[in-house]
């Protein structure tokens, strides 16, 4: 469609201003100053496309220094936000390679007007090893203890149990199980779960799938039950009648989460003395010893408030055999 001298002086004076306020810009982008500056140290990054092969450690030198040139402004900005080297490596050739950097390699903003003068040293030094992958377990770190009103009521569980590393043969090999971030007990409210990302410190080099897991807690009520008047067993060298326990029986006490606690059969529980303590009671000798105990599940804790009991060997009494106590069942254990 033709214009008509009509459709030119349409709002001109608003078409002209348009005009001169592009020709401002453009003219106050070529003044602007240029300089020139070093930026260093900027990290070489390698990108590794050939998945049979992994870098066997940091590029030499991991760093290098960059003189560009530009625009004042896109100068002092590249100085806040950093750049870095990008070398592609499509395949590897060799387990020991060097590569020259070339400029294009550096990461600028399109656009930006800056020109890449130098990077110094020139080249890089890249040391590949067979790339290798396998599974290990995942671990769950904790620090700090639950609510003292809360406890767990069953263990601690990941998903996935298992992890998988990837990288060089020699590292991956030295990696027996991958960590989790400390979980802090401490901030524990309820039963849930939560996600928990790897620790990937001391992992440099290996690469970990997945990044994150699942860890499921379970409480309940943190309650305390006393079992009372648990006998007390022992083994030494006697006739049933030649040494005496006092008490014969001492209270337990249970804590932990209350399904747990609450079904602790008492005929499971077990307060012994470890024959090792009554070695060599002489007949009519009399020791204050502490007991020991055991018995209850993994997850409650079991202690005697009042552990010393006293044995005595009756005067007279042969110590040469190696007969139980009244009631005992036996002298080792935990």
């Amino acid at each position: 469609m033709a214009l008509t001298p009509r459709t030119l002086v349409h709002n001109w004076r608003l078409k002209l201003t348009a005009l001169g306020l592009s020709v401002f810009l453009w003219a106050l982008v070529q003044t602007e100053p240029r300089n020139a500056d070093t930026f260093s140290p900027v990290p070489v990054v390698v990108e590794l496309a050939d998945t049979a092969w992994a870098l066997s450690g940091a590029p030499q030198p991991a760093q290098v220094e960059l003189r560009l040139s530009g625009p004042a402004g896109e100068i002092f900005r590249l100085a806040r936000t950093g750049t870095s080297v990008r070398v592609p490596v499509r395949a590897v050739g060799s387990t020991d390679t060097t590569v020259i950097l070339r400029r294009d390699w550096v990461v600028l903003e399109e656009g930006s007007g800056l020109i890449v003068e130098s990077v110094s040293p020139a080249s890089v030094r890249l040391g590949f090893e067979a790339a290798v992958s396998r599974a290990v377990p995942i671990a769950v770190r904790t620090v700090g203890d639950l609510p003292p009103e809360l406890a767990l009521a069953s263990p601690i569980g990941v998903n996935p149990p298992m992890a998988r590393v990837r990288g060089p043969t020699s590292r991956v090999n030295a990696v027996d199980s991958v960590r989790l971030r400390t979980l802090d007990l401490a901030q524990i409210e309820a039963s849930g779960v939560v996600e928990v990302a790897v620790d990937t410190v001391g992992l440099t080099g290996v690469r970990v799938t997945p990044a994150n897991a699942t860890v499921g807690i379970r409480v309940e009520e943190r309650v305390e039950r006393t079992v009372p008047g648990v006998p007390v067993i022992a083994q030494v060298g006697s006739s049933p009648e030649g040494v005496t326990i006092s008490p014969e029986g001492v209270d337990v006490v249970l804590q932990g989460a209350r399904t747990l606690v609450m079904s602790v059969d008492p005929m499971d529980l077990r307060v012994w003395i470890p024959a090792e303590v009554l070695a060599g009671i002489a007949a009519g000798e009399e020791r204050r010893v502490q007991v020991r105990v055991e018995g209850g599940p993994e997850l409650v804790s079991i202690s005697v408030p009042d552990p010393t009991v006293t044995v005595r060997r009756a005067a007279g009494d042969d110590p040469a055999g190696e007969t139980p106590v009244p009631g005992a069942q036996g002298g080792g254990g935990g």
